[in-house]
């Protein structure tokens, strides 16, 4: 959770967003049981679009589950510098 803002957005999926680490959080445990504790996310290549503080990155994303098929996406995540430190904003993974 160290890797993102407090104020934070997860798309869950189209419609249905998390905010907040803390319901970041509940939403990842919910994901993690749903696949059984075995996702697992590979980048398999990444676009940064930095503008001073802020940085736009597309991500071609693998995602691998168990009893499932791989799986690609275009993942876009908004980072912001936050003290030094690149802090995620919004993860649409």
């Amino acid at each position: 959770m160290n890797n993102y803002t407090d104020d934070a957005v997860l798309v869950i999926q189209p419609g249905i967003n998390a905010v907040g680490k803390t319901q970041i959080r509940k939403a990842f445990e919910r994901i993690a049981v749903y696949f059984q504790h075995g996702l697992v996310v590979e980048q398999a290549g990444m676009h940064i679009l930095e503008a001073g503080s802020t940085a736009l990155v597309l991500a071609k994303t693998v995602i691998k589950a168990p009893h499932q098929p791989p799986e690609e996406r275009k993942a876009t995540y908004v980072f912001n510098k936050v003290n030094g430190c690149w802090l995620c904003s919004v993860d649409n993974s």
